[in-house]
């Protein structure tokens, strides 16, 4: 769809109400990793005034607090959000981790941003979620997948 909206506004026109976005109030984000990038990411979320939680079992749970953020488990973060922010590292534990059993646990229409590598994504039950609406937009980092 994004290249179907690029077209339509490069040719001048803007169809306001055929393209309606997603509003963030209220929304729950789901952090997952809670480094430099993530927690900057949550605190910029807490000023759209989206309810921010996190998974990151390093990251100190006095510092989320300090911002107004909540450490929860890997499956309570995946199973309440709106939408899941990716900023974890690529490691063994972390490959693949979102895979087919991780996305029967998402909330039904999540949205996904991975900032992370692309490799914590199995991208073959990626796209069975997207197929099956379990996952309704996913944004990933261009320079994790070279063939966008």
């Amino acid at each position: 769809m994004a290249k179907e909206i690029n077209a339509i506004v490069r040719t001048g026109q803007w169809q306001r109400n055929k393209y309606v976005g997603v509003s963030l109030v209220g929304k729950t984000l789901a952090v997952m990793g809670f480094g430099k990038v993530g927690s900057e990411v949550a605190r910029r979320a807490k000023g759209l005034g989206m309810e921010v939680i996190t998974h990151d079992p390093y990251a100190p749970a006095d510092r989320a607090r300090a911002i107004g953020v909540e450490v929860v488990s890997f499956d309570q973060a995946i199973s309440t959000a709106d939408f899941i922010s990716l900023h974890m590292p690529l490691t063994p534990a972390t490959k693949k981790v979102f895979n087919d059993d991780s996305f029967a646990k998402v909330k039904k229409g999540v949205r996904i941003i991975n900032v992370a590598r692309g490799g914590v994504i199995d991208e073959d039950a990626l796209v069975r979620a997207l197929d099956s609406g379990k996952v309704a937009q996913v944004c990933p980092m261009v320079a994790n997948y070279p063939s966008l």
